[in-house]
């Protein structure tokens, strides 16, 4: 990294570092909750740690817990998990001019990239403030992954039923996240807030439209391609 870059990363990192710390806080309950449930689930440290740095998804790391526990296999997890992850297609395309231009820098950014992370972040906002925003709620997700791990190593069985749904807790802060980001955008694009909120309606209704066809599961991947390119072609 250059003299300049490092200059601009530490002038940056107390304003972003204030500006993403609510973000960073609210999924420490949540990514604690999965350590918990995947130790219940007989999965070690390392595993929490590695899927919390490897896989950095908070639905996907949900569904694929079950599923490990059910006997699934290795591809079949890999399936649900992209198809669950594809949501982030449109997402990545809209925050490639913010990343940094060396090709191992982009890519470690880019797979820090998380809803949290795209509801913090503001169009103007430099490489370096960006990587200071992502990583530290890419820390903070597998640091609290880990204490939840160890967490539930000391919490009485009992306390946690069979009951549990795990999709529950990632499908809210997806939910609110997502809100808060079309909130945002909204303020900020005055002139064309109508257009948002049409475009924002049709691609519910395609989503919708595909679960009915498709099933909850494989309507991701067409969705997500869908609502990118109607996304694209109405430059929003």
């Amino acid at each position: 990294m250059e003299v300049g870059q490092e200059l601009e990363l530490l002038d940056n990192r107390p304003g972003a570092l204030r500006r993403v710390a609510p973000a960073a806080l609210a999924i420490i309950p949540v990514s604690m909750l999965f350590g918990v449930l995947a130790s219940r689930a007989d999965w070690s440290l390392l595993e929490v740690a590695l899927v919390g740095l490897l896989g950095f998804t908070g639905s996907g790391q949900f569904a694929a817990l079950p599923l490990a526990q059910s006997g699934a296999g290795f591809f079949t997890l890999l399936l649900v998990t992209a198809s669950i992850n594809s949501r982030y297609l449109p997402i990545a395309f809209t925050t490639s001019s913010r990343l940094p231009r060396g090709a191992l820098h982009r890519a470690g950014v880019a797979h820090m990239l998380g809803d949290e992370a795209y509801a913090t972040e503001h169009e103007q906002d430099s490489p370096a403030t960006v990587l200071t925003i992502r990583g530290a709620i890419f820390l903070t997700w597998a640091v609290a992954g880990v204490l939840g791990a160890l967490l539930g190593k000391l919490l009485p069985v009992e306390w946690i039923g069979s009951g549990v749904n795990l999709g529950y807790p990632a499908s809210v802060v997806l939910m609110y996240l997502s809100l808060a980001q079309l909130r945002s955008r909204l303020s900020v694009e005055r002139e064309r807030q109508l257009g948002i909120l049409v475009m924002t309606v049709i691609c519910i209704a395609l989503a919708l439209t595909l679960i009915s066809v498709l099933g909850t599961v494989y309507f991701w991947i067409p969705s997500v391609l869908l609502a990118t390119a109607l996304l694209t072609k109405a430059k929003l």
